[in-house]
């Protein structure tokens, strides 16, 4: 496969080309008229020109279960990826991010005790990934906004890099690389988060120049990005658009393996059309990586 999983992991700075979403809304998928499990991801992909898949834990509670859609995105020509909330991620889905930052203030003992909850559980997980025929673990852990983090850089380094950390060294015996996203402007975090060993970034490009994430750590780091939530907004890209996306792409994969994705994710179905025009602008360029 042109631009394959296992070739941008083995030599990330070689030009290649991989496309798909971290993250598909249920609502797309049923506007597709397609199941809203991982059965209809592997399809929504496949019915759209990716040539990668990120399932998302615990759709799929048993590794087992995740190695028949595994073999069900491979039956469909598809590379496959698993996006895991990290920890701080899953207490936002039960908390509100605001009360939890006053009690990081408040009573930090208390918070790193919830943290050290969800970090147990997380470990569980990926004991039962090792299992698993994934090659790529994507760990989303929304830490920031367009202006700026919701704890300075020393918290992080305290709460949560030690951990990743962990999971790291967990996982460096295997074929398996990890990753790391997050929404807003993390900049002051990306360095102790190559350091730690994770590899593959997907980031706001409104918020990071990842063309200059890229060029400083070179073959520490692969990118999971290049489209611009503008390009998602409002009518059909006109030929400017296309030209200023095409050039903006093939400047990343210059720098090494893409896979294409947007940071916001494919959260509305109205978002498609231009999905699609980007993936036809791309064609070649899949070529031209194989």
């Amino acid at each position: 496969m042109p631009g394959s999983l296992s070739n941008i992991i083995r030599s990330p700075d070689t030009p290649a080309l991989l496309r798909g979403e971290i993250w598909v809304s249920p609502d797309v998928l049923a506007a597709a008229g397609l199941d809203q499990g991982p059965k209809g991801l592997i399809r929504f992909a496949s019915s759209v020109g990716a040539n990668i898949c990120f399932l998302h834990w615990p759709e799929s509670a048993m590794a087992s279960d995740l190695n028949e859609l595994v073999a069900l995105a491979q039956t469909a020509d598809l590379e496959c990826g698993l996006t895991l909330n990290g920890p701080f991620q899953r207490l936002t889905l039960t908390n509100n991010v605001l009360d939890l930052l006053q009690e990081l203030h408040r009573d930090p003992p208390r918070l790193e005790a919830l943290l050290a909850r969800e970090m147990d559980d997380i470990v569980e997980t990926f004991d039962l990934l090792k299992g698993s025929e994934i090659k790529l673990i994507m760990i989303t852990e929304d830490v920031a906004y367009t202006g700026g983090l919701y704890f300075s850089p020393e918290v992080f380094r305290r709460l949560l890099v030690p951990f990743y950390r962990s999971l790291v060294n967990q996982f460096c015996s295997t074929r398996v690389a990890l990753g790391w996203h997050s929404d807003g402007d993390v900049l002051p975090l990306l360095p102790d988060l190559v350091e730690c060993g994770l590899r593959f970034f997907s980031l706001e490009q409104e918020s990071v120049d990842l063309l200059k994430f890229k060029q400083t750590y070179r073959s520490r780091v692969s990118l999971v990005g290049g489209i611009r939530a503008a390009w998602f907004a409002g009518q059909s890209l006109n030929p400017d658009d296309r030209r200023h996306c095409l050039l903006e792409i093939e400047t990343l994969i210059k720098e090494g393996g893409l896979i294409l994705a947007s940071s916001c994710g494919l959260y509305s179905p109205a978002f498609l059309p231009n999905l699609k025009q980007i993936y036809l602008l791309t064609e070649n360029l899949i070529s031209s990586s194989a």
